[in-house]
């Protein structure tokens, strides 16, 4: 049988490059909405309260020297004119002040590189002919930046699962299992260890160094041992290991177990500010990924005791250790993701310009309105930066290079291309070799020689990369409305 007409359909359908420009698409579609929304209103000093709505992405387009307005910026003029091909972010911006709105606008807050050939590009849904009055080449795919002239190609980043449970055994017989939960921009390790006496603790970002996993239950708002005790599995040896850590550390009451934590993270506080400051660190910061409410609290619990009933069913060898290079434990970020992790960390950056410029203006005696207290240059500098330079948030660096034109197909290879953020200076023989599960997914030849071999990777012929997928849509596909703990 002749696979390649398959092939040759396939790539008719998707093209090489298909999840990088859907990738991208959903991120400006979605993504940028929703990163408007998480700081939708922003409280300043001096009661000034700014309020932000309906961000519009326009197509890129030019300003002229004598102010004449073109509409449309092509990529090709774009690369002859050193310039960048980047479409303008409109945002409704609404001050406040003392609860009185002094002004209302809706402006132009910064520039965001568009990817060629995606929904915003001016070359999208053209025809070959219309593309050649263009100049522009009809057999490109696309999928790249032009940036002060040059093209730029973002290399897919491969790291590990997010909000995914792990499971693990240290040297000194301590089982842990662990579940990196991300929130918007905030991301922490929420870890629950087994020692070797079968006590189980929990650690997640800024609580106490070590919990007992009785007392946060109890926080949580499970008080009693039966009520505790039901939601563990009825099997013998797990039974058996929570009433080992009911025994040695007794349960107190919901009040008790929040003062505990909040005498760690408010010391020499009043009770009343501890627990309140405990009520938050435990909607904040423990499995934000579930929820940051008081009604997740619940949901929390029930993560936790999962959690727990996989050490120990791997203490008692039920279950086996996680394995980190299986790759239903992997993720790779797309353009998508790595321009919302950009835009994400550039846009807080403008907010924190923006409540600099209005306290400097109040301080100075000048009248406050928003056309003066607005910087674009704050995002459309980092931004451009980033991509200029390939050095991401998180000081990885190697994320956006130069779009290889060598021949036709040493641009698809570098957009196919799949890099590890393990550093390359270390050994790592398990993460560099060949895994089972790279079948169909990954090239097993095409990796470079010297430090990163097996790191960097390239898609197989046929693998495309899905994209993410909101919870509305999963519950609606099994026809359930809402899930109700």
């Amino acid at each position: 049988m002749d696979k390649w007409a398959l092939i040759e359909s396939y790539y008719k359908q998707y093209g090489p490059i298909y999840q990088r420009i859907k990738s991208f698409d959903q991120f400006i579609d979605e993504k940028i909405p929703e990163i408007i929304q998480e700081y939708s209103e922003i409280e300043c000093n001096n009661n000034v309260l700014i309020k932000l709505s309906n961000v519009e992405i326009t197509r890129p387009e030019i300003n002229e020297a004598d102010r004449s307005a073109r509409v449309r910026l092509t990529p090709m003029e774009a690369r002859q004119r050193n310039m960048t091909y980047a479409g303008s972010i409109y945002l409704d911006i609404e001050l406040f002040r003392k609860n009185v709105k002094i002004d209302e606008k809706r402006v132009y807050v910064g520039d965001i590189p568009i990817i060629v050939k995606s929904k915003y590009c001016n070359l999208h849904g053209l025809s070959n002919q219309d593309l050649i009055d263009f100049g522009e080449d009809p057999m490109d795919f696309g999928g790249y930046f032009v940036v002060n002239g040059s093209e730029k190609s973002l290399i897919t980043q491969e790291v590990l699962a997010l909000d995914r449970i792990l499971l693990g055994e240290t040297d000194l017989g301590v089982i842990k299992a662990q579940v990196i939960s991300v929130k918007g921009a905030f991301k922490g390790k929420v870890k629950i260890e087994r020692n070797t006496e079968g006590l189980l603790y929990v650690t997640f970002p800024s609580s106490p160094r070590k919990l007992a996993l009785v007392e946060l239950i109890n926080a949580l708002g499970i008080e009693k041992e039966n009520k505790i005790i039901e939601l563990f599995s009825d099997e013998k040896i797990i039974r058996n290991e929570i009433l080992l850590n009911l025994d040695k550390i007794e349960c107190t009451s919901n009040q008790e177990a929040l003062d505990k934590i909040g005498k760690a993270v408010a010391p020499s506080q009043t009770q009343t500010y501890r627990l309140r400051r405990a009520q938050e660190v435990i909607d904040s910061f423990l499995l934000p990924h579930i929820g940051q409410d008081k009604k997740d609290r619940t949901a929390k619990a029930y993560y936790l005791i999962t959690m727990a009933t996989k050490i120990i069913e791997k203490a008692y060898n039920l279950r086996p250790d996680a394995d980190k290079d299986h790759y239903s434990n992997k993720r790779l970020e797309l353009s998508g993701k790595l321009m919302e992790n950009l835009f994400r960390y550039s846009f807080k950056h403008f907010i924190n310009d923006l409540k600099f410029q209005i306290d400097r203006t109040i301080s100075r005696h000048r009248k406050l309105n928003i056309t003066t207290v607005i910087r674009p240059n704050a995002i459309t500098d980092r931004i451009n930066f980033a991509v200029s330079t390939g050095t991401w948030i998180g000081q990885i660096t190697g994320v956006c290079a130069f779009l290889d034109r060598v021949n036709y197909v040493a641009p698809l290879t570098n957009m196919r291309k799949v890099k590890s953020t393990l550093d390359s200076q270390r050994e790592l023989y398990e993460a560099r070799d060949v895994h089972g599960t790279h079948w169909g997914r990954l090239c097993p030849i095409e990796t470079p020689d010297g430090p990163n071999c097996g790191l960097s990777k390239n898609l197989s012929l046929m693998a495309r990369v899905t994209t993410d997928v909101s919870n509305e849509v999963v519950l609606k596909n099994i026809d359930v409305e809402e899930i109700n703990i």
